[in-house]
């Protein structure tokens, strides 16, 4: 009897001892989860510090970068913001070829030209600002159109519809603004009295201008030569277009000039040349254009004169050397220095050999970077 009790303690201890390792082994698993779960988001928060950390290194690389802009400017491409630049001076544009008007066939050979051989297109108003955002390596160039002729910006109808006329000016500008999008189409107008013929659209053409990325300048109302006129008469033929560009545009301001028959007014009348108030409207001058003659200097340098810039004849027919293409030639052999833009408008770049003709005046806030 006493051996059957010692037996049967023996199981009952037995069976207790194996409910005990078995809570102890579900205890510890228990135990082993709870110490594992915090470990994760440990990892976690070690992984995203680890992930700030390059991205703080990567944002101060960049900063590092970003601070030093002269050391991102290719030197290789000789970089000369003191070279030249061609104002190109148009007039109309129509089926025969002469001094003052260009094919439609001719047309689109310059603007072809001018791409092929790295020109981009920049507005009059920016040149005289310094403002100069072409690409690295490329040169400004600059279009302008005198007389604002109805060859410049012509309507015609078209399966009932009114569209641009292919082959005036616009429609040829438009084109190559489709075809080539990095050429940065634009163009100054220089309007007399009746802007672009066709009466009944003047206010739909001046403001799809400018909406549409071209400038409007001044010509004068009556096309007079400024040196025969009073300083009365040359605020009224100034003052005039100017109204009726605010007429249609009011907050757009005319800020250029073109000369007509390049007659500059007499010394005395220079003045109200260049600011006035007519009927009751201001108008500020901040470029005026002689003729064609000869590429203008860099805005950056000191022989500039914003009051008398030059142009160059968009022709090839009795240019005496001094047209379009003996101009190109020109910057193409090196006999005359072209401007090549840096690529930073922030940065003026120039070769030390020109240190003496940088304009400080001009330059203002911007870099000034002089390289050997």
């Amino acid at each position: 009897m006493k051996k059957k009790f010692i037996i049967i303690f023996m199981i009952i201890m037995f069976a207790l001892t194996a409910c005990s390792i078995k809570d102890g082994v579900t205890s510890n698993s228990g135990n082993e989860q709870n110490e594992q779960t915090p470990e994760e988001p440990i990892k976690e928060e070690d992984e995203e510090t680890e992930e700030s950390e390059e991205t703080e290194e990567s944002e101060e690389t960049e900063e590092s970068e970003e601070i030093d802009p002269v050391a991102a400017i290719d030197l290789s491409i000789e970089p000369n913001e003191l070279g030249e630049i061609m104002i190109l001076m148009y007039h109309g544009i129509g089926p025969e070829e002469s001094v003052w008007q260009r094919t439609p066939e001719n047309f689109r050979k310059d603007l072809e030209y001018m791409y092929q051989n790295k020109y981009q297109m920049i507005s009059l108003n920016d040149y005289a600002k310094g403002e100069i955002k072409t690409k690295a390596g490329y040169t400004p160039i600059i279009l302008t159109f005198d007389d604002g002729r109805q060859n410049n910006f012509n309507y015609i109808e078209q399966d009932g519809e009114l569209i641009i006329d292919p082959d005036c000016a616009v429609g040829i500008l438009e084109e190559f603004k489709e075809k080539y999008d990095d050429f940065d189409v634009t163009v100054s107008f220089f309007l007399n009295a009746n802007p672009f013929g066709q009466k009944e659209y003047t206010e739909q053409k001046i403001k799809w201008l400018v909406e549409n990325g071209y400038d409007i300048g001044n010509h004068t109302y009556n096309h007079y030569e400024l040196e025969l006129l009073s300083s009365d008469e040359i605020q009224a033929e100034i003052g005039s277009v100017n109204n009726i560009i605010k007429a249609i545009i009011p907050d757009y301001e005319v800020e250029t000039l073109a000369l007509p028959h390049g007659s500059n007014p007499k010394k005395e009348n220079l003045e109200i040349m260049l600011s006035g108030e007519y009927e009751g409207n201001k108008y500020k001058t901040i470029a005026t254009l002689d003729v064609g003659w000869r590429p203008a200097y860099s805005p950056f340098d000191t022989l500039i004169d914003f009051n008398s810039l030059y142009r160059v004849t968009a022709s090839e027919i009795n240019v005496d050397n001094c047209g379009i293409y003996d101009y190109f030639k020109s910057f193409e052999n090196g006999t005359r220095e072209r401007f090549i833009s840096d690529g930073n408008p922030e940065v003026v770049t120039i070769p030390k050999k020109h240190e003496e003709y940088l304009n400080m005046d001009m330059v203002g806030d911007r870099i000034v970077n002089i390289y050997e």
